[in-house]
């Protein structure tokens, strides 16, 4: 996978690739529309932080967004589509966004985690800080759970996760 800064024009696309990861879980059309919002990707947002695209073969396979600040930075987009789920894409884009983070100073990642993907971030060595109370229809004691990655871990790069290019 080649991994390079997000570029206007691939706003779409990202933001369809959003849905559909969204999707996957099997969460309803409706509430996908509740969130449409809080889950779209602008142009300012590629602007505005590091954010950046993992291709394979000329399509764009995920991407990840970060917000920086002083000390904990935070990840405000992390998706892979579908049908590249359990690839290694997701734990590549992941050390990308790591390795981003501690070049620009910071020392952990903060992430509000959908609650079908916390396996995946503890899998990749975050840790469970806390919990958000976010239930929806069917769902009453839903929560978000809220992580945290160390960026300082002495191997960054995630085992498993391979990319080129940045």
């Amino acid at each position: 996978m080649q991994v390079h800064r997000a570029i206007e024009t691939e706003v779409p696309e990202l933001c369809s690739l959003v849905i559909a990861a969204k999707a996957h879980w099997g969460y309803s059309v409706e509430q996908i529309s509740t969130w449409r919002t809080s889950l779209e990707v602008s142009a300012e947002t590629i602007s505005s932080y590091p954010t950046f695209v993992g291709e394979m073969d000329g399509q764009i396979v995920g991407f990840y967004s970060l917000v920086p600040s002083p000390q904990a930075w935070e990840l405000d987009h992390l998706w892979v589509h579908p049908r590249f789920m359990r690839r290694g894409y997701g734990r590549a884009l992941l050390a990308h966004a790591m390795q981003t983070a501690a070049n620009g100073g910071a020392m952990a990642i903060n992430i509000d985690a959908d609650p079908n993907a916390e396996p995946f971030y503890l899998a990749c060595g975050a840790e469970r800080v806390d919990i958000v109370a976010a239930p929806i229809p069917g769902q009453s004691t839903r929560v978000r759970p809220q992580l945290v990655l160390d960026v300082r871990q002495p191997d960054i790069s995630i085992q498993g996760a391979a990319f080129g290019g940045s």
